[in-house]
Formats: C-alpha cells, sequence, structure tokens
C-alpha cells in the first residue's frame, strides 16, 4: 500500500516536472538541470523554479524588443545599409578578422560603431567613484544611472546627497536599479531624492521582494550618462555590502564622444520598459553633438533574455577565434557552454598564450566550484590559470592579441550570456589593450598558478562538489 502510493507519487512527480520544464523552450543543459532539481527535490524543486525557473512574460521581452533606440536607431540603418553593399566601417587598420566582427556585433545586436571616442580604463574602486562623483557634480541638464547595486552604506548615501542636490538644482535625474542587486533600498531610502523632482524606478520589482519570480532575470547593467557628453561603463557597484567580500579591484571605462549617445539610448530603452509613467522622448539635450577628442573605435553590445540570440556570447566566440597570439581573459566566475569552453581549448591546442585569472575567494560558493571544474578542462587542454590572492577579483576582460579588448558587467558565465541584462564594450585600440594586459601582468604578481599537478592531484571529494555544482550551472 504505502509502497505503491509512493510509486504513484514519484511517477505524477516525474510527469509534473517534464510538464513544467518543457511548457517554455528552453536549451538542453538547463532542461536537464531543472529535471535533476524537480525530480530529487519534489517539493523545494518546485518552489526553486518558481522562483528562478521561469521565463519573462512574453508582454515584457515584447517591450524590451520593441523600444526605439532614441537618437541612435538611424544611424544603425545607415551603418547595416553600408556593409550590406561591401563598405568596410572600421578600415583594414585594424587586422585580419576585425571588420567581420565588427559586421556580425552590428547586424546581431544593431552595435552602432563609433570613432573618435576619449576612453579612459579604471581599475581602482576609489579613482572610479572619485571621478563619477566630480562629473555628477557639474552636471548641468541631467544625470542618468542604471545600476545593479547600490548599498545604503556611505559611498550610496554620497550618491543620494549629491543626486538630490542636482535635483533640487534642476538637473533632471533618472536612477533605474535592479530590485534583487540592490534589495537593501527601500522606497523611503529614495525619498529625499524623489521630493527634490529625482526619478527612480526599480528593475522588474514586485511588492515579494526577493522572492519576486523574476529575479532570476537580473538587469547586471552598469552605466552612468552625464549631461549626455560623460559616459561610464563597466563591472564597479556603488558601495559595499557588509555580508560580502570588499571589491576594490575591477575594470571600469569613462568616455567622451560619439559612444556616450549608445550609452544614453540604451538607458532609455530600459527605463521607459520599466517607468509606469514619464517616459522619456527624444530630445536634442539628451544627444548634444558629440566632440572629437579621441582615436578610439568601439562598439557598445547589449544582451539579455529578450534577445534570440546569445550576442554577447557570440562576439565573445568570434574574438577568440581570431587570436592568433594570445588571449588573456579574467573573471569572476568561469562557467562557460561547450563551444566557448572548446573554442578556449582549441586556441591552446593550436599554441596560442591562452590565459584565465579569477579570484580564489568569491561571493558565491556554489559558482565557485563550478568555475574550478571548467578551469580543469582549461588546465589539462593547455591553458594557463591563475587564481587572485589579493581580494575579490570582480575585472570582466578579454583581451586578444594586446590589440583589442572586450570589457562590461559581464561574466564568462552561462547566467551572464543567457538570463542577465548585460553590457559589454568591444574596443578596437591597441593602446587600451596593451593597458587591460599591463594590468593582467600586474595582477599576476598577486596570484598563483593553478597547474595540471594540482588538477590531478585533487581529492576525490573535492572533485564531485565541483561536478555537482557544474550540472546546476545553468540555473545558478
Amino acid at each position: 500500500m504505502v509502497v505503491g502510493l509512493v510509486i504513484t507519487i514519484i511517477v505524477i512527480n516525474a510527469i509534473l516536472a517534464m510538464i513544467t520544464v518543457f511548457y517554455q523552450s528552453r536549451d538542453i543543459a538547463s532542461t536537464w538541470a531543472w529535471l535533476l532539481v524537480l525530480l530529487v527535490l519534489p517539493v523545494v524543486g518546485a518552489v526553486l523554479f518558481w522562483v528562478f525557473g521561469r521565463k519573462l512574460s512574453s508582454d515584457k521581452l515584447t517591450a524590451l524588443v520593441t523600444q526605439q533606440r532614441l537618437g541612435i536607431d538611424q544611424m544603425v540603418a545607415s551603418q547595416r545599409e553600408a556593409i550590406a553593399v561591401g563598405q568596410n566601417l572600421i578600415g583594414s587598420q585594424q587586422g585580419a578578422g576585425v571588420p567581420e566582427l565588427v559586421r556580425a556585433l552590428l547586424q546581431s545586436d544593431g552595435a552602432l560603431v563609433t570613432t573618435m571616442n576619449a576612453v579612459s580604463l579604471q581599475s581602482q574602486r576609489a579613482d572610479f567613484t572619485a571621478a563619477l562623483f566630480a562629473d555628477i557634480t557639474e552636471a548641468q541638464d541631467h544625470i542618468h544611472i542604471e545600476a545593479y547595486t547600490i548599498e545604503p552604506d556611505a559611498t550610496g548615501r554620497q550618491l543620494r546627497h549629491l543626486l538630490t542636490q542636482k535635483a533640487q538644482a534642476g538637473v533632471r535625474v533618472r536612477v533605474l536599479y535592479d530590485a534583487f542587486g540592490s534589495h537593501r533600498l527601500s522606497a523611503r531610502w529614495w525619498r529625499p531624492l524623489r521630493q527634490a523632482g529625482g526619478q527612480v524606478e526599480p528593475f522588474f520589482a514586485t511588492k515579494m521582494a526577493r522572492a519576486n519570480p523574476r529575479i532570476n532575470f537580473r538587469n547586471h547593467r552598469k552605466l552612468s550618462v552625464i549631461d549626455g557628453r560623460v559616459g561610464y561603463m563597466g563591472g564597479f557597484d556603488i558601495g559595499d555590502s557588509p555580508k560580502h567580500l570588499t571589491i576594490r579591484r575591477d575594470t571600469q571605462l569613462r568616455f567622451t564622444g560619439q559612444t556616450v549617445a549608445v550609452l544614453q539610448a540604451r538607458f532609455f530603452m530600459d527605463w521607459n520598459t520599466m517607468a509606469k509613467i514619464k517616459k522619456v522622448h527624444f530630445q536634442k539635450a539628451y544627444f548634444p553633438d558629440a566632440l572629437d577628442e579621441g582615436q578610439t573605435t568601439m562598439q557598445i553590445v547589449s544582451s539579455g533574455p529578450e534577445q534570440s540570440q546569445e550576442t554577447l556570447k557570440l562576439g565573445y566566440f568570434r574574438l577568440i577565434s581570431m587570436a592568433k597570439h594570445s588571449i588573456w581573459i579574467q573573471t569572476p566566475y568561469f562557467v562557460p557552454d561547450d563551444s566557448l569552453l572548446d573554442a578556449l581549448i582549441i586556441a591552446a591546442n593550436a599554441g596560442i598564450d591562452v590565459r584565465i585569472m579569477v579570484p580564489r575567494h568569491t561571493n558565491q560558493p556554489l559558482m565557485a566550484k563550478a568555475t574550478m571544474f571548467y578551469l580543469d578542462r582549461i588546465v589539462t587542454g593547455g591553458g594557463r590559470v591563475y587564481l587572485y590572492e589579493n581580494g575579490f577579483l570582480h575585472a570582466k576582460t578579454i583581451v586578444v592579441d594586446d590589440r583589442i579588448l572586450a570589457t562590461g558587467t559581464a561574466n564568462f558565465d552561462i547566467r551572464s550570456f543567457r538570463l542577465n541584462f548585460e553590457l559589454a564594450a568591444f574596443i578596437y585600440d591597441q593602446r587600451l589593450a596593451q593597458q587591460a594586459a599591463a594590468l593582467f601582468q600586474i595582477d599576476l604578481r598577486h596570484a598563483s598558478a593553478y597547474t595540471a599537478a594540482m588538477v590531478a592531484n585533487k581529492p576525490r571529494h573535492q572533485r564531485l562538489g565541483e561536478e555537482w555544482s557544474r550540472l546546476l550551472a545553468p540555473i545558478l
């Protein structure tokens, strides 16, 4: 009797699990991972799937896809027409493979090619915070900030104070923050800014706080635009969490020039999707004529679950595939899919200098274990791996052949490519690529090599934990 009841429950659970997972199309790795969770943990698994596994509603995805990119849509259309008739948008001086990469990003994401940008690379939190706050202080017309994490610590309160002052002075202030990453913020915390005339919107928020069934889709984009002339993007958050490792080392870009308009358009797309009222329409003040102050050519690539292709992953795959001499990667977490893992191992076997650096200590133990599983494959496949020892390395960069730099908000993992809303810059500037490579070399002084001998001598229980974490990687 009891045995029959147990068997019936197991069969019903299995049928419901398959119906639940297959109801919405998803990649095979995520499908198997969720089936494993639902079958092994009948009740708990259902709760986890309800919170983390459900996809965004088609209405929200449609709203994100159909938003007009204010200020740049016509330029994107013109560039697409140009490459359709054989024009080279970037010139041949950038080297073999670059025109094809540029075309791929333009076609798949509408990543506008911009030139004559003045770009500086910031690697220390104190430098980034000081520069951002100085630019905010000088703002005359508007300040737009899109953030994953703003902490209500001294740094976060200083940001709120500056924004409130500028709003009181008549500057238009808009802040869009992720409801999961900034879960410590409340409506009351934002009250001074709102009372001063500033506008604040959470990204995919509900009254359920962190039990929000949309928290699996996080807005990890981090950008700021001041007066349409100065832009920031990169990995730094605002403030420190008392429960997490402090992040001092990351990679951030500050730039002026044509690319600022691309960031502005990205912000407006996200803002207009989330804002219930006070949507933004085109105004010339938001898109002033760019001053040609620099020499950097670049593209800004957005990725998210609303896209039919994993654009950022495809861009990284193309970038890795065109390497001739070196591929240096820094990332907090390294959980690639098979295509990227194979591309890196093929490159290493071809004699290309493949190096990957990750922090030894991170804020997500399961992701760290999954990272080690994949790093074992890189080491045994001929690549070199380094574990950063001087705190939580949060940089997200790829340097290829000391001539192309890709950096932004995305970790080198499945979640960032498939589930999160992310942002990355593909920079065709040897000077900046060499700066990033120099930072990699400096970080090597604080890193230890992870060798094939260490992989071979790893205890079985540690290996088993990494293998289990790897099975859950598609849904972490």
